[in-house]
């Protein structure tokens, strides 16, 4: 029973960062969305505390204002449960270990740490996701966040080269320009199209990312971009041609961080699987 109330007010926990995600997408460039309570996008009344509880607020409410009775957007309702199940599935690979006995000073601070660097890290990813999903724009302040992140990986990485490599090797050379080679081909693509065929902004997340996961890792989230994206473009020519051609422009950024998280999950190694069955 304490392990299900734990889950639950960890998914809660998620599920209020997907609502922060959602209102942050709402009203970026237009107003601030940090700060102030919560209201009604229609009637803009001030919810009251009990119209905010991730997930629960919205079946209860059967997805309207309690006031004006509009419909609000199912998007919220899956940002909350993205937010919910993320936060888990953080909790369960990378943060369980340093909140269990024995409860040591060290794990707490790290886990503490590494609590915040998930946090920032959903919220800058799905914002990414679903604002470039919505507008066909990937936000600079939150691509230009997550490339601080992801030098701060390779920094940190190189300060504690003997903990990750053992010596300076070639693995220690290629994570220091992961970022710059796993972007490089995309670059091309962005300069020599004249910037029609990619958003530089692309290039900028795919520069975070590769920083992120090192060469290794980088090249999996490289190589299912590129899979997902075909697909997923193929999918939607076929089933909505008369919306999707060849032509139509299909924002990539979600492709790219969606790859990261896949990778991250289930730690694929392309390369690996590539010698394994090669």
């Amino acid at each position: 029973m304490i392990n299900f109330i734990y889950y639950l007010l960890l998914f809660l926990f998620g599920g209020a960062l997907g609502s922060f995600v959602g209102v942050a997408i709402d009203r970026l460039y237009i107003k601030s969305f940090i700060g102030g309570r919560s209201n009604c996008d229609s009637c803009n009344r001030k919810l009251d505390w009990y119209e905010t509880i991730p997930v629960f607020s919205y079946l209860f409410l059967k997805g309207r204002c309690r006031k004006c009775k509009v419909r609000i957007g199912k998007e919220k309702l899956w940002l909350e449960l993205l937010g919910g199940i993320f936060i888990i599935i953080f909790y369960k690979l990378y943060l369980i270990k340093y909140f269990t006995a024995p409860f040591l000073l060290e794990n707490i601070l790290s886990g503490v740490l590494f609590s915040i660097l998930g946090v920032l890290l959903f919220i800058i990813f799905f914002v990414i996701i679903f604002y470039d999903l919505k507008h066909k724009l990937v936000p600079t302040g939150f691509t230009l966040s997550l490339l601080v992140i992801g030098l701060g990986f390779e920094v940190y990485r190189i300060f504690n080269y003997s903990s990750f490599y053992g010596s300076i090797n070639t693995l220690f050379w290629l994570d220091i320009f992961s970022g710059v080679l796993i972007a490089l081909p995309f670059f091309l693509i962005y300069y020599f199209s004249k910037k029609r065929g990619l958003g530089f902004g692309d290039v900028l997340i795919y520069i975070s990312v590769g920083y992120m996961a090192g060469f290794i890792f980088g090249l999996s989230i490289f190589f299912i971009s590129i899979w997902l994206g075909a697909i997923i473009s193929l999918l939607l020519i076929l089933i909505y041609p008369k919306k999707y051609n060849r032509k139509s422009s299909i924002p990539f950024a979600p492709f790219i961080l969606i790859s990261t998280i896949l990778v991250a999950i289930f730690q694929i190694d392309i390369l690996g699987l590539i010698q394994l069955f090669g």
